[in-house]
């Protein structure tokens, strides 16, 4: 018995429109079915067209159409059960997204919207505790790598800046720095606030806020703090000084040097240094004392650095 072979060949011309579940077609491919909101629940018909893989996979892309409103959705979940979920990646090797955009310039870039978080609080709900693996959905939070290039969720470390301006010049931003853990002294837990480029306030980790400049705007006696004193901080090892430094008072347990940076000191930046231990401590830079001096002068010696006009003033209870 010969075994006869049909061969069927279908054209699809580049004008005709091809249509599931209607006769007139207006796109190229056009599927019209039944509308219905996603369900987190069972296995039945749900959605306008699915995206699968193969029999041994259970995760599908499904797209629908609302039956009660008007939005749209698309759904990565199980095929098997439907309350089970699973990611969403747009642009994962590459590329930014754009919501009211066709030209976006950063991972993702929102034009003529702001943005909403629901964090499930009502008016009388208290203070959340701070959440170490997780992240809570009232919540946005920068995370960082050892490495820099492997995202590390349940690390200690990360950095986040909320920043307006500043495009073509620095000296027309404005920003808010919070970080977390760092090995970078300057870095490492705490909020600094900027403007025009410039540090104006800075909460270290300690809870110690220093101001840059006046509070009123003016050198004015309006401008000064009453009923502050100076937070304090025990110095054992050579170090730099760091603009979280100001207005501190450095307890120097040790003989060690304590080096004035080049850079990056604001102007008025001031310190006390105490030389707690019998052991002298040494300033190490580019800085003025009016006798030469480089060292506190003993056990208890109190020393001052001020940086005004870009130059480091050293001077106290010093010797060589």
């Amino acid at each position: 018995m010969k075994k006869v072979v049909f061969l069927l060949m279908v054209s699809f011309y580049s004008f005709a429109q091809t249509g599931i579940g209607t006769t007139t077609p207006v796109n190229k491919f056009e599927v019209v079915t039944t509308t219905a909101d996603p369900v987190s629940s069972g296995t039945a018909a749900n959605g306008n067209l699915r995206l699968g893989a193969t029999s041994t996979n259970v995760h599908v892309l499904d797209f629908g159409l609302s039956s009660t409103s008007t939005f749209s959705w698309l759904q990565a979940r199980s095929k098997s059960a439907y309350g089970t979920t699973y990611n969403l990646s747009l642009n994962p090797i590459g590329g930014n997204v754009g919501i009211g955009t066709t030209n976006p310039t950063a991972k993702l870039n929102l034009m003529g919207g702001g943005i909403r978080i629901h964090g499930g609080f009502s008016n009388s709900s208290t203070r959340p505790a701070i959440n170490t693996s997780t992240i809570g959905n009232y919540e946005i939070r920068g995370v960082g790598s050892e490495s820099g290039i492997t995202q590390r969720d349940g690390g200690d470390d990360g950095f986040l800046r909320l920043s307006a301006g500043g495009g073509t010049n620095a000296n027309t931003q404005s920003s808010i720095d919070i970080s977390g853990f760092s090995n970078q002294a300057d870095m490492d837990n705490n909020i600094v606030i900027k403007t025009a480029g410039v540090e104006r306030v800075r909460i270290d980790k300690n809870g110690s806020t220093s101001v840059t400049g006046s509070l009123t705007g003016g050198n004015t006696a309006s401008s000064k703090l009453s009923g502050f004193v100076s937070n304090t901080s025990t110095e054992s090892v050579n170090r730099s000084i760091a603009v979280s430094d100001n207005g501190m008072i450095l307890k120097c347990s040790a003989g060690i040097t304590l080096t004035l940076p080049a850079s990056g000191i604001p102007e008025g930046f001031n310190c006390m240094v105490l030389q707690q231990s019998t052991s002298q401590v040494t300033f190490s830079g580019t800085f003025n004392n009016r006798n030469g001096f480089s060292k506190t002068a003993g056990q208890y010696a109190i020393a001052t650095i001020l940086y005004v006009g870009g130059v480091y003033i050293v001077s106290g209870e010093m010797s060589n």
